[in-house]
């Protein structure tokens, strides 16, 4: 008797397997769960192999937790009729991850809540379960912050919705599933007192069209004020306040007053973050102008 409930509480808590993308999502809807995805290659990815028969094993869904429904999208480069049928049901999930393997954890709205790419980066975070684990982790605690706030008013209010969002790194997310979020913040805070509303605001790379745009009308000065606003907010990212400053690079360049201001800029971009694209970039640029002297 005793190992027969002791089975049948194994059941309870196990995740549960869904077809594909759309019918996990409903049923997520309807019964609260979280989907976690492996997104691999079967026939040309080896490196996802292993991931993909750890997750088809009999005892991966015990391993994987309860409230979960789980789900692999075999993204196959010879498909056959079946497969292109599934693989065309599956085009609803809205992340298209850039390196194979990968595990994304979607809630039970289907906004994303973490995404994982590469074995590189999975190595480093353990077993397939692990790495959901943790993701889920990351969702409560996003979700008590919310919970929080609903209690809060003002910057206060703001300020956790916002740091909920910070802790996913998502931005506003795949299709601006989260733009809902930031519409509350603007709400609550419409002066944003608590600094978190500028961050996911900010155009990113429409701010640099917008300057070249201006720059060719030779609207230099407005365009200038518009770049100068972003880069007083204190609370953007680093990221941001580089994409901000490569705007007023691109604007300069067509500024005759402003050229001799561009190795700065450079200079700036490259410091605030050397090993990104941009300051990698900077970097080249600066080694171009120097050769140019």
């Amino acid at each position: 008797m005793m190992l027969w409930m002791v089975a049948l509480a194994a059941v309870a808590t196990a995740a549960e397997r869904a077809e594909d993308f759309p019918a996990a999502l409903e049923k997520a809807k309807k019964g609260g769960q979280d989907v976690a995805v492996l997104f691999h290659g079967s026939d040309w990815c080896q490196a996802g192999k292993k991931y993909a028969d750890h997750w088809k094993a009999e005892g991966f869904p015990a391993a994987a937790g309860d409230e979960l429904l789980i789900l692999d999208i075999d993204r196959k480069e010879s498909p056959d009729a079946a497969d292109e049928k599934l693989a065309k049901r599956n085009e609803a999930c809205v992340v298209k991850p850039r390196s194979l393997p990968a595990i994304a954890l979607f809630d039970r709205e289907g906004r994303l809540v973490a995404l994982r790419e590469g074995t590189p980066e999975l190595d480093t975070l353990g077993k397939p379960e692990q790495v959901i684990q943790k993701a889920v982790e990351l969702r409560k605690k996003r979700d008590d912050l919310w919970k929080k706030a609903e209690g809060a008013r003002g910057p206060q209010r703001a300020g956790m919705l916002a740091a909920g969002l910070d802790l996913l790194g998502l931005d506003t997310g795949p299709k601006n599933a989260y733009q809902p979020v930031v519409k509350q913040m603007q709400e609550a805070d419409p002066e944003d007192r608590s600094g978190g509303i500028a961050r996911y605001t900010f155009p990113g790379r429409k701010l640099l069209d917008d300057a070249v745009d201006q720059g060719k009308a030779g609207k230099f000065k407005e365009a200038d004020e518009e770049i100068g606003g972003w880069l007083k907010k204190p609370q953007l990212s680093k990221a941001q306040r580089q994409e901000a400053l490569a705007a007023r690079f691109a604007l300069y360049q067509r500024w005759p007053e402003k050229k001799t201001e561009l190795p700065a800029l450079l200079k700036e971009i490259n410091k605030l973050d050397p090993k990104s694209d941009l300051g990698e970039a900077a970097n080249s640029y600066l080694a171009i102008l120097a050769k140019e002297k």
